[in-house]
């Protein structure tokens, strides 16, 4: 018979039990270290953006009540530009310059906007000649200047240079060089 030694279990059951409880004990250490780092890190679910301010009371009142202040959570969002529906031709007003020695052509351009449904406003001239035409459009009236090009083609669009132009309207159309009726 083979010796055994002094502290040798005389069953197996006594060496799976203290390998539960060296396993417990490992669990039970690991789940409170990472409590520890998630008390001290901060809640993870809490975005980067996320601002957290208090607001102190208002009134001599509320300063001696035994109340905390209130605190509010703010989360910052991304926001995409919202798409502005395009506006009719009824809802866009339009004038008409004439910046070549075309004579009439602002006039009888703004006859062909009318008939598209535009507002019109009265045709008039421009110096010096632009080339090549353009279509100038009021802050907000990008698209609308963009679905004219339609009725304009290789006109540049552009923000319009100087408000001080063509009060009341939204786009103003430059004929310039290279235009043809």
């Amino acid at each position: 018979m083979a010796s055994r030694g002094k502290h040798a279990s005389k069953s197996s059951r006594a060496f799976y039990r203290d390998l539960l409880i060296m396993t417990l004990g490992i669990l039970l250490v690991g789940a409170a270290v990472f409590l520890l780092l998630y008390l001290l890190a901060g809640d993870p679910t809490s975005e980067a953006g996320e601002t957290t301010t208090s607001n102190p009371p208002t009134t001599g009142v509320e300063a001696a009540s035994t109340t905390e202040p209130e605190t509010t959570t703010t989360t910052a969002t991304s926001t995409t530009p919202a798409t502005v529906p395009l506006r009719l031709p009824s809802e866009v007003r339009v004038m008409v310059f004439n910046s070549i020695e075309l004579s009439g052509a602002a006039g009888r351009f703004t006859q062909e906007l009318a008939d598209a449904g535009y507002q019109t406003l009265p045709a008039g001239d421009l110096d010096p000649e632009y080339d090549p035409s353009r279509i100038w459009y009021r802050e907000g009236f990008s698209a609308e200047a963009n679905v004219l090009l339609a009725l304009l083609p290789g006109a540049a669009v552009e923000p319009l240079p100087d408000t001080e132009l063509a009060p009341g309207s939204d786009l103003i159309v430059v004929l310039g060089i290279g235009y043809e009726e």
